[in-house]
């Protein structure tokens, strides 16, 4: 049985999110099931002009899940 408080920050960080269940970012900050290095990049990303912080953030994203790939293919 799920608690009131026990809302769908723990769906998205157990299984990642997806579009229908990405949380707000307040909810990632106040999260305490979030990593603090997310926490942090999204402070730094609000402190940014929004269309340059989502253009690095597709980036960023890109980049390690290529690696991830890259790693897990043994390549």
């Amino acid at each position: 049985m799920q608690l009131r408080g026990e809302r769908r920050e723990e769906s998205w960080m157990s299984n990642g999110p997806t579009a229908g269940d990405l949380p707000s970012i307040d909810e990632v900050l106040v999260d305490p099931a979030a990593s603090f290095w997310l926490k942090t990049a999204l402070r730094s990303a609000l402190c940014r002009d929004p269309v340059d912080a989502a253009h690095d953030s597709e980036i960023l994203a890109r980049l390690p899940e290529e690696r991830c790939d890259k790693i897990l293919s043994g390549s």
